[in-house]
């Protein structure tokens, strides 16, 4: 139910009245959360049918493009798959003209419809707290929408207090709903928004407070009677299930409201089963001290926020990781200026980012420059160092759009996209997507990137090169080490926590073995350019959980033939039983499945025609485990497809080269059978035979192999056959090559016979020429 503005000041005043400091939310609870960042309206449209709710859809435009609540619920398992564990929504409310971002409100008590209903709204909430994902709301304090002007000479050139204009609506039809209508409390606009013009200065405190920014309608946030409402419409957003609160502008309003805001809203959480309900500010700006200022009780009043976005350490990204121009000191001095600029609360869990929706793309021309290498190595850097990590959506998928609007791409297949967001981008196997779900799994294993102590253990003063540092938690460490050089760097022995002698192992290649020395130290690490290692103890090392790293065909293809076969490659040898049960496709499809002889990738093959023509399939895996270490997969695995009309037949055999052995060669012991093979469509399997022996199926398809122990074979000269299959069963020419096997007898049964290079002594004296034929029978055997 909706309170009118009057009542609602007759309520809250006496809250305002405590000003009992708000306990912090648990220090570690929000450090373990890895977020991911939505713009509602660019990630998935849900429902088509609320697309131009408000008359304003344009999906070439700055406009609404039909993302919706129904479109991030659809999507809550490509966000898990990624490995993360809250969403940041952006805001929710009714916007003054139909605004597709959401930071224009003119009801604070409604959501705008074409974003869906309420009942919507906390669906979605429902469904991402069932898999554990916590939802955040992006929220708004600062101002409203742009409803207010004035007709007064000189609007709107900034006026200091106590001068100012008189505001009026610009159309009376439409004006901001209650509690900030104008009433017999407050009969003028002016009771409720500053009329003090725009912003002129943004380095002057009494400017970007009191002026409107971008001419949105700035609240008169230091009166009682904004405080209160803005604490009762905040509280009702708490109460449809938020676990938090991204509030944008923060330092455009001053700090008396945040100190007694904050605790109200901190106070309502707990009460209502959210003891750990978070609250970071975007403070835009490069400094420390401001940004820290708002964070607990730093500025010396009541606890404020719990956290901020950290733009001290943003405005240093481009220049170590996207860029690569600027020395990696840089991050480490920003490091040292964090224990005396925030409060003791805040220091951990400052909210880290690579980009968002205001700044260009990590990969924009302007910053990375589709360096995708730079890209992976700055995402090490933000899942493994100090903080909550957060993504910004379509940044695991590549997307390189430069400034506002191009920042704010279409994450679904829609018509604001271009480059890396064209078409449908939810697709699990990209390589940024596998690298960021990696290392989300990395800090799910490994505490010490969640809740351990962060210690700089090496920089680079003068120029890009190496970083290092080592999270710690008790008695165990991650050291972590990334070069940003063109060039290959060595870094030298480091001191550690790990005892002399531990070995340890660089999880991005566990062959990759170092032993702690008797300092104990370090040893020196190579890092090629622009990578990273990180390293654990070899007794702390544990599995990941298995993924799908390729499949066929390919996400959103499109003119698939109908002969296809559906083809999934995962990270490790799985327990087949368990893929093929939670295999499924919608429309549901009849087949037979195949697996390589790893168990790594399973083919499957629809019967009767083949697929359904001019249909989009979507293929699922949901709750498979490996073969290995039982481990499940750690969310669903999805994408689709869509073919072309039933009609077309693939009649193109596939061709297959036969590299190894090659033709005369001689071969004794193990021998190693080898080649490529490709297709129109895709290889289904690849078969090689000796003589006239059975097909036997290689490891692999467009690369393969078979091994083959030519000492369980008669000497002499043998024919090697390999062929290959396509998906509609098209054979490739036989590839055959003749070999010559050579071992010494090791029983009776196997002897030498004609094709050895050698005389040979038999057990009886009797002597084997070399390159004469004898029959089984020959010396009386």
């Amino acid at each position: 139910m909706r309170c009118t503005g009057v009542c609602l000041l007759a309520v809250l005043v006496c809250g305002f009245a405590d000003r009992t400091p708000a306990q912090s939310v648990s220090n570690g609870f929000w450090q373990a959360q890895s977020i991911y960042q939505i713009i509602t309206d660019r990630f998935f449209d849900g429902d088509a049918a609320n697309n131009n709710a408000e008359g304003n859809y344009n999906p070439t435009g700055n406009s609404v493009h039909g993302g919706d609540f129904k479109g991030i619920e659809r999507k809550l398992d490509y966000i898990k798959a990624l490995g993360a564990t809250a969403i940041w929504i952006s805001p929710v409310v009714l916007n003054a003209n139909g605004e597709f971002h959401g930071y224009a409100g003119r009801d604070f008590y409604q959501v705008a419809p074409h974003w869906g209903t309420l009942a919507d709204l906390q669906h979605m909430i429902q469904a991402a707290h069932a898999r554990g994902i916590l939802v955040i709301n992006d929220i708004i304090v600062n101002h409203g929408g742009d409803l207010t002007y004035s007709t007064d000479s000189g609007w709107s050139n900034f006026k200091a207090p106590p001068d100012g204009y008189n505001l009026r609506y610009r159309n009376a039809s439409k004006q901001f709903a209650a509690p900030f209508n104008t009433n017999a409390i407050n009969p003028n606009l002016t009771n409720i928004f500053h009329n003090n013009g725009s912003i002129p200065d943004y380095n002057t405190e009494q400017h970007y407070q009191l002026g409107e920014l971008s001419g949105l309608d700035d609240f008169r946030t230091e009166s009682p009677y904004v405080r209160s409402n803005m604490a009762a419409i905040y509280q009702y957003w708490i109460a449809q299930g938020f676990d938090g609160f991204r509030i944008d502008t923060v330092k455009h309003v001053e700090m008396g409201f945040w100190q007694e805001w904050s605790p109200l809203i901190h106070a309502y959480a707990a009460t209502n089963s959210k003891p750990n309900f978070f609250m970071f500010g975007e403070v835009y700006d490069g400094s420390d001290s401001l940004c820290g200022s708002y964070t607990g009780t730093q500025s010396g009043g009541a606890f404020t926020l719990d956290s901020v976005v950290d733009y001290p350490l943003y405005f240093r990204v481009n220049s170590v990781f996207a860029t690569a121009s600027g020395n990696t000191k840089q991050i480490e001095d920003r490091y040292g200026a964090i224990a005396g600029n925030y409060d003791t609360n805040a220091q951990m869990r400052l909210v880290t980012f690579l980009d968002n929706h205001d700044q260009a793309r990590f990969l924009s021309s302007g910053n990375a420059n589709n360096n995708t290498s730079r890209l992976n190595v700055a995402l090490v850097f933000l899942y493994t160092s100090r903080g909550v990590p957060c993504l910004y959506y379509g940044t695991e998928q590549a997307f390189n759009g430069g400034n506002d609007p191009n920042d704010r791409e279409d994450m679904f297949d829609g018509q604001f996209e271009q480059g890396p967001s064209l078409g449908d981008n939810f697709n699990l196997t990209h390589p940024q997507f596998q690298l960021v779900a990696k290392l989300n799994n990395f800090r799910r294993l490994y505490a010490p990137l969640q809740t351990g102590s962060h210690v700089n253990k090496w920089s680079d003063p003068d120029s890009p090169g190496l970083f290092a540092y080592a999270r710690r938690l008790g008695t165990q460490e991650v050291f972590v080490v990334f070069n940003t050089a063109g060039s290959t760097q060595t870094l030298t022995n480091r001191s550690t926590i790990f005892t002399a002698g531990t070995k340890i192992l660089n999880l991005f290649d566990t062959n990759e073995v170092l032993t702690v020395t008797a300092t104990p130290e370090i040893p020196p690490i190579t890092v090629p350019a622009t990578s990273a290692k990180i390293f654990v103890a070899q007794s702390d090392w544990q599995p990941l959980d298995p993924v799908v790293v390729s499949n066929s065909p390919a996400h959103d293809a499109a003119s698939v033939p109908t002969y296809s076969s559906i083809v999934l490659q995962f990270s490790k040898p799985m327990n087949t039983n368990s893929v093929q049960s939670a295999f499924g496709t919608t429309p549901a499809i009849s087949g037979a499945f195949s697996w390589s002889a790893a168990r790594d990738t399973m083919t499957f093959t629809a019967g009767g025609a083949g697929l359904p023509g001019l249909s989009t399939i979507t293929v699922r895996v949901t709750n498979a485990t490996d073969a290995v270490s039982g481990n499940a997969m750690f969310a669903p695995y999805e994408m689709f497809f869509k073919t072309a009309a039933t009609s077309v037949v693939d009649t193109t055999p596939p061709a297959l080269v036969l590299q190894s052995p090659t033709n005369n060669a001689t071969i004794s012991a193990n021998l190693a059978i080898s080649g490529t093979a490709s297709d129109n469509i895709a290889v289904q399997k690849v078969e090689v035979r000796l003589d006239n022996g059975p097909w036997l199926t290689a490891t692999g398809t467009t690369a393969w192999s078979y091994s083959l122990n030519s000492s369980n074979f008669l000497n002499g000269t043998h024919k090697l056959s390999a062929r290959a299959t396509d998906s509609s069963n098209n054979l490739s020419a036989t590839n055959t090559v003749t070999v010559r096997f050579v071992n010494a007898p090791g029983s009776y049964i196997q002897r030498l016979s004609a094709g050895n290079s050698n005389n040979v002594v038999n057990c009886d004296s009797a002597t084997w020429l070399s390159d004469r034929p004898y029959s089984l029978g020959g010396f009386g055997y």
